[in-house]
């Protein structure tokens, strides 16, 4: 269980930072399953060899046998993404990812409380921006006029 600091309050422990849970969610065809079970087995490994982890689950539908999921739990944004360009990650991962659905995969999390522990709360990790700004969407102003003024606008595109 992560190191948590109470808080001042009666109310939910306070932790130093969100933690984040990834979800992969794969639709795997039967002649795949065998091989996608034991390729999955090989991705948790090398995932749990990175700094940050802390839990991973491969799992597969009861009710449709060729949706899988693999959750893990991360000590925070940097851990998770610091995990998926470390070489071990990308070399077992990457095979897997035919059968990834495409969906939104890495949420933090604000809120937790374990069946026999205390309710936590967490802090966000997200930018003020976050919600606005996107990789790419931003330009810098000066680049237009071949000028680098070090100015960035979502304005002048």
């Amino acid at each position: 269980m992560p190191d948590h600091r109470p808080a001042a309050s009666a109310g939910p422990a306070v932790a130093a930072g969100a933690p984040v849970v990834a979800v992969l969610r794969f639709e795997v065809p039967e002649a795949a399953w065998s091989d996608f079970a034991a390729a999955g087995e090989r991705v948790v490994a090398a995932l749990a060899a990175q700094r940050g982890f802390r839990t991973a689950r491969l799992g597969r539908s009861a009710d449709e046998p060729g949706a899988w999921l693999l959750v893990t739990e991360w000590a925070g944004p940097g851990a998770w993404r610091r995990a998926l360009s470390a070489f071990d990650v990308r070399c077992e991962l990457t095979p897997t990812l035919v059968w990834a659905q495409d969906a939104p995969g890495a949420f933090e999390v604000l809120y937790e409380r374990d069946a026999d522990g205390p309710a936590y709360s967490h802090g966000s990790a997200l930018a003020p921006d976050a919600a606005v700004i996107a990789p790419g969407a931003g330009v810098r102003t000066g680049a237009r006029a071949g000028v680098d003024d070090g100015v960035w606008s979502l304005d002048e595109r």
